[in-house]
């Protein structure tokens, strides 16, 4: 099972909870919004609906708004998964093969959404309740508003002022952890970083003609 941009996923930065009037959804708007780029390692593991855990990888990634994406996991299998915020790459260089599709509105249906910069679609996309009101770990639960999403729950976990991990479950029961590490905000990132320049000779299925 390899990983895919289900991980397309990222927040965070400066986070501060009082007595406030603040929603839940605006809270999580208020970590959200400061971030305009972001990079780190992750371990990503994969459970089944038993909790057994069925696959793990790891890798590097890098993300952008609005809706730019580098995930590159290195072990066991690598894969590349970048998006420029028109087009999405999914190169597996064990199958000699590169997927090419168009980003289009269904972004805001998947967890994309999170770091694409449009918290507009956050709002319509997810009902957002916070979990843990510990100011050193505030996590928050969200619920996709569609009832034909593939994901019933992401939860998003933070340690201090930093992301710390993101879990998603999915209808099945099956959930997906990625744990960070190594973690930067707003570092600078070139344009190239979020275009992938296909290797010659590989197979392409080209789904944004």
């Amino acid at each position: 099972m390899k990983a895919y941009p289900v991980l397309l996923v990222l927040l965070a930065s400066t986070f501060s909870h009082g007595e406030t009037s603040e929603t839940d959804s605006e809270r999580l708007q208020g970590l959200l919004e400061p971030i305009k780029s972001l990079s780190a390692s992750f371990v990503q593991s994969v459970y089944g609906a038993d909790g057994f855990e069925i696959d793990s990888s790891q890798g590097l990634f890098k993300v952008a708004s609005p809706a730019k994406v580098a995930w590159h996991v290195t072990a066991p299998l690598e894969q590349q998964v970048i998006s420029d915020g028109n087009t999405l790459w999914v190169y597996d260089p064990d199958l000699d093969q590169v997927v090419v599709n168009s980003v289009d509105g269904r972004l805001s249906a998947t967890p994309a959404v999170l770091f694409s910069g449009d918290l507009d679609s956050l709002e319509a996309s997810y009902e957002v309740a916070q979990k843990s009101l510990k100011v050193e770990n505030p996590s928050f639960l969200l619920t996709p508003r569609d009832n034909a999403s593939l994901f019933s729950m992401i939860e998003l976990q933070f340690a201090g002022r930093e992301p710390a991990a993101i879990i998603i479950t999915d209808t099945l029961g099956h959930s997906t952890a990625i744990v960070l590490s190594g973690l930067q905000l707003n570092p600078l990132l070139h344009e190239e970083t979020f275009v992938f320049s296909i290797p010659a000779g590989v197979d392409i299925i080209n789904n944004a003609q």
